[in-house]
């Protein structure tokens, strides 16, 4: 009989519970919601360099119409100051936790692998260019055996 599925809290912090744990099965709702978890300092990232680009363009078109009025020149490079302070501050916040996510991460990819009973050593397909991080990333999506399997007994399926 299936357990629950875990909730997004449950999720976080039994992977933060087995942070560099490699042995054993993670289920489907313990990795993805994790997955989850560690995916949006990546999007606050990309959502800054984004922003960034688009105010730095800003900026420039009109530095260029302020070339003959210092005042109003000097205020845009101050205002643009400024916003390299918050953008670089927000970045290195979010790439701190970014690299403090690697290990729990990998750990939580490798349990999630062995519960479909596939090694853990397929995450090196991640390094190959094109398709090949989609594959593990394909197999975390099957739902893994009730039985126990070499890795050891089901999260999701007690054995009573």
């Amino acid at each position: 009989m299936a357990t629950k599925s875990l909730t997004f809290m449950e999720a976080v912090k039994t992977c933060f519970k087995k942070y560099a744990t490699f042995k054993g099965r993670a289920r489907r709702s313990e990795f993805w919601w994790f997955y989850l978890f560690c995916s949006i300092p990546n999007w606050i990232m990309s959502y800054m360099f984004q922003w960034k680009m688009a105010k730095k363009s800003e900026l420039e078109s009109q530095a260029m119409s302020a070339l003959f009025d210092q005042d109003k020149y000097d205020a845009l490079m101050a205002q643009a100051s400024s916003f390299d302070t918050i953008f670089y501050i927000v970045v290195g916040i979010c790439g701190v936790i970014s690299l403090a996510l690697i290990i729990p991460s990998l750990a939580a990819w490798v349990r999630r692998l062995h519960d479909v009973g596939k090694s853990g050593h397929m995450l090196w397909l991640i390094l190959v260019c094109g398709i090949g991080g989609l594959i593990p990333l394909v197999m975390c999506i099957a739902d893994g055996k009730p039985e126990p399997n070499q890795y050891g007994e089901s999260p999701k399926y007690k054995q009573e």
